[in-house]
């Protein structure tokens, strides 16, 4: 009789149910609320839910009620579908929830003859356990997302900012950043064209002076007269046309940080009095004899070998001294050819929504172009390359015909130059699909042929191989190998891959 009467009591209270919920409720407290529930019905026994790791958080195994006997063997019975299993004891409904075709969890209700009651619960907790799972993807892409926007509402250059995949690159980019801590004058040498203005804002912003100006300066710009004017000032009636005083940008910058470009350009008067301000760390208007202070920290940038400039009698080598510091080198775009897709791939995004066009596939042949070409304007070059490109393409893919003639045509040299030397090996490299074949084959003749194995390693060297591209943001490198943030996270937890945002795979063994 009791029994019956239950059957008629939980239907009536399955508002109340579904109204306790919330994905956002931990499942301790939903176990409790919802055990109190069912105590009223007097139809169910247990309820039993284990987590695996790598899903659904807090993972591990939650139960209220009646211990469910043999419960383990019992979970490895339950299917994708509700279902019950008919045991020794209480009969049990059972359902084992996956995202897509992973296993995430078990769920296991026992009750007193009333299937449809416990299959109710099931339900309702499966559906709970996958709005919560869906919840918990949300807050993990809004956090991302959020943390890329509040990057890009900063008018400054970050580290990830510097987009690269070079070691070399990133050696120099944390050289910069263990520099910003300091005071210290650096000196920024490379090609025209490489980043030393973005290196040079890396810097500032990296440092103590962040919240203060930095003012650039290109001395190549600039004849002797004006440039002595524009870093230091001057003073009215200092020369003709001077009908008023006037800030250097000494004075603007004080506090904060002078970029200056093209420094091997200044003249001898203006290396004199370059060299007075590092030394005393004051000024003198043009025109002027009053000194005036300034906290300034010059970063100074060249393209020109300030050594042979100093051997040839061109540069101060008291100045010189003063500058270099701490010398940071920029290699050119041709010394780190891994880095040109990845520059290639961010010109079009820019270009694409400056020009309001979708350019954005690439043939393969047209990539091997322009990274087999040396770059001599290096990465300035190459974007005004991808900038033409997206401008006359016809439709949204890059032809070759929208490649500069000296880049086609040094590309048709180099390809005659390797089929000459090697035609059957460079033919065969081209084609991915005979790569991996031959690297199969050599993975079985050294391993062995056991397959299950060797997805598990080619497995996690993708997974690495995509967390290290994307620098350690998740959600990027899921979306690049085709699963969703929960199963690379379930990965992650199976192959013991640690990842640090802003750098990818990190060795805990060493202290990374």
């Amino acid at each position: 009789m009791c029994a019956v009467l239950a059957m008629h009591t939980w239907p009536t209270r399955v508002g109340a149910v579904l109204q306790m919920l919330d994905p956002a409720t931990g499942p301790r407290l939903i176990f409790d609320r919802l055990w109190q529930e069912c105590l009223t019905w007097k139809t169910i026994g247990g309820i039993w839910l284990q987590v695996r790791p790598g899903h659904l958080t807090p993972s591990g195994t939650f139960q209220v009620g009646e211990p469910i006997p043999e419960v383990e063997e019992i979970a490895e019975l339950a299917t994708a579908a509700t279902a019950p299993i008919h045991t020794d004891a209480l009969p049990v409904i059972a359902r084992q929830l996956r995202d897509g075709n992973v296993p995430i969890a078990t769920l296991l209700v026992s009750h007193h003859d009333a299937e449809d009651a416990a299959a109710f619960v099931v339900d309702v907790l499966s559906r709970w356990c996958m709005d919560r799972l869906r919840l918990q993807l949300e807050v993990s892409e809004l956090s991302e997302e959020n943390h890329v926007l509040r990057g890009s509402l900063t008018p400054t250059v970050r580290s990830h900012e510097i987009l690269t995949v070079s070691g070399m690159m990133h050696s120099l980019i944390a050289s910069a950043v263990r520099a910003a801590a300091s005071s210290a004058t650096v000196l920024i040498q490379g090609e025209t064209g490489t980043g030393k203005e973005l290196l040079a804002r890396l810097i500032q912003t990296h440092s103590h002076r962040a919240h203060k100006p930095m003012v650039s300066v290109n001395a190549g710009a600039l004849s002797p007269t004006l440039l002595e004017s524009e870093l230091f000032g001057h003073v009215r009636g200092a020369f003709t046309g001077a009908d008023h005083d006037r800030k250097g940008v000494f004075e603007v910058a004080n506090g904060g940080t002078l970029f200056l470009d093209e420094v091997a350009e200044i003249g001898p008067e203006a290396q004199v009095r370059l060299l007075r301000v590092l030394q005393e760390r004051c000024i003198n208007r043009v025109g002027d004899h009053a000194s005036i202070p300034v906290d300034v920290r010059i970063i100074a940038a060249t393209h020109r070998d300030l050594v042979k400039e100093v051997q040839a009698g061109r540069f101060r080598e008291d100045l010189f001294y003063r500058l270099n510091v701490v010398n940071l080198v920029l290699p050119p775009l041709r010394e780190r050819p891994e880095d040109i897709p990845l520059l290639v791939n961010h010109f079009l995004q820019q270009y694409n929504r400056q020009n309001y066009k979708e350019v954005d596939e690439i043939p393969r042949q047209v990539l091997e172009m322009l990274c087999a070409y040396p770059w001599p304007g290096n990465v300035r070059e190459l974007e005004n390359c991808v900038q033409k490109a997206v401008v006359l393409a016809p439709g949204r893919v890059f032809i070759e015909e929208l490649v500069p003639p000296t880049i086609r045509s040094y590309a048709d040299s180099v390809l005659r130059d390797q089929r000459g030397a090697m035609p059957m090996v460079v033919q065969a490299r081209k084609d991915p699909q005979v790569e991996l074949q031959v690297a199969l084959e050599r993975y079985a003749e050294a391993v062995a042929p056991d397959i299950g194995r060797f997805l598990e390693q080619a497995e996690r060297i993708l997974i690495a191989w995509a967390l290290n591209r994307e620098r350690g943001i998740k959600l990027r490198a899921a979306k690049a190998l085709g699963i969703n943030r929960v199963t690379l996270d379930r990965k992650l937890v199976e192959y013991d891959i640690h990842v640090k945002r802003g750098h990818g795979i990190i060795d805990l063994a060493k202290g990374a």
